[in-house]
Parts: structure tokens; sequence; C-alpha cells
């Protein structure tokens, strides 16, 4: 009788979408365009143009980084410059985040709670146009507060910064691979968003830990082409 004990999910997804030689999965073209629009969105909140020069130095930025929120509301100007740290563009043309291949799996919704001059909601941050597609009016504090399993104090957060991944944007994704992106990019884009709220003596936390079907739901998601990674609550 074995007494090997069955292998988690983690392990056996890591193991399934391992490269090896020979054995590489066939190239497909992309299922899903690099960039997420709404056609018709509540309305389009224009943000501030972001800096791109000045500001705290990066190790500056390390050690202010994380915190508790106490204060709650942010600037506009503040959430501009998160959000182009999170998934713009440099003046080159480049994206601010590194992402694991040319095209980023990673899109950015915004949970509204307390910014100046910007209605509490559920938006999309179209990093091309650098502006926010409103999606949901209201409060959304009602079904974030049953999605998160995490012990937050979401009355001193200003906004919640989501990220979501897409696998079809990436060519191979048989075997699961593209997955791995996801994780990656949106890793990336997370500790961007949280250096820049520490540059800007804003408090910052990663949160990992929700009802995927729920905060989907919230954030008006497919599902199953789309899905939530994990979210960076910033506050003053």
């Amino acid at each position: 009788m074995s007494s090997r004990r069955p292998r988690t999910i983690g392990a056996e997804f890591q193991s399934q979408t391992k490269y090896r030689r020979g054995q590489l999965p066939a190239v497909r073209s992309r299922g899903a365009p690099a960039f997420k629009v709404y056609a018709n969105p509540k309305e389009i909140a224009r943000l501030p143009q972001p800096h791109v020069k000045g500001g705290t130095g990066v190790w500056t930025a390390l050690s202010s980084a994380r915190g508790e929120a106490e204060g709650g509301r942010i600037k506009d100007t503040q959430l501009s410059q998160l959000l182009w740290a999170a998934a713009g563009f440099t003046p080159s043309k480049q994206r601010v985040p590194i992402s694991s291949q040319s095209v980023s799996s990673v899109e950015v919704y915004v949970l509204a709670l307390q910014v100046k001059n910007l209605l509490a909601g559920v938006y999309h941050y179209a990093a091309r146009e650098h502006s926010l597609a409103h999606l949901t009016l209201g409060d959304p504090l009602p079904p974030l507060a049953g999605a998160l399993l995490a012990d937050l104090e979401l009355d001193a957060q200003g906004a919640l910064l989501c990220f979501t991944g897409m696998p079809d944007r990436h060519r191979a994704t048989d075997g699961g691979r593209a997955y791995r992106y996801l994780y990656l990019d949106a890793g990336a884009a997370a500790q961007q968003v949280v250096l820049a709220a520490g540059a800007m003596g804003l408090a910052s936390r990663l949160v990992v830990d929700f009802y995927d079907d729920e905060l989907a739901e919230l954030l008006k998601l497919d599902g199953r082409g789309e899905h939530p990674l994990c979210l960076v609550a910033v506050g003053s």
C-alpha cells in the first residue's frame, strides 16, 4: 500500500504547466484583444496627467510602503498616479510595469470609496487613454465587504485597485502555461502600486483572499475569460 500523499492542486498545476524538451505546446493566435474597451460605460472620467519625473527615491518609497490607512480619503491626482504605475505607459510608449510577455494579461479596476472629484462606484482603467470608464453607479462598499475574506478596515480606504487576468491574450495557452503569466503580471503591477503609494505617503495593503465569483460579479466579469487575481487597498 502506497504511503504517498496525493498531490495538491497547486503542485499538479506546476507540474502540468512545465515546459519540457520535445513537448512544447502548439503556438496559438491570441483569442483576446490586448486592451479591454467598454462600448457603453455610465460615463468616462478623465484622470489628471501623471507625473513622470520627481517624487521620492526608490529606496525611500520601498521603506515607506505599506502600513495601515487611517484617514481613508485620497485625491484624484493620487489615484491617477497609482493607475499609471499599475498599468500606464511611459512617454516612450512602454508599459510602466514589467510583463511576462509582449502583451500584458492584466486589467485594472477601481473600487472607488473615498476619492476626491470621483463618484463612488466601480471603474475600469483604460490605460491607453489614461481614463476611467464608470461601470456601476452607487457605493460598492456593501458587496465588496461581503466578497472579501481579509480583515480590512474598508472605511479607512480611499480605493481598492483590483487586478484581473485574461489568459487568452497569450499565444501559448495549451497546458495552462498562460495562467502563470497572469500571476506574474498581476504581482508586478501590484508591487508598482505599493511603491507609488509609498512615494506619496499613502498606506497600502495587498488583498488576496476573497470569494472569486462574488468579486467577479461586482466587477461585471464573465468569470470565464477574465479572472480576479488580487487587490491593493490604498488610503491616507
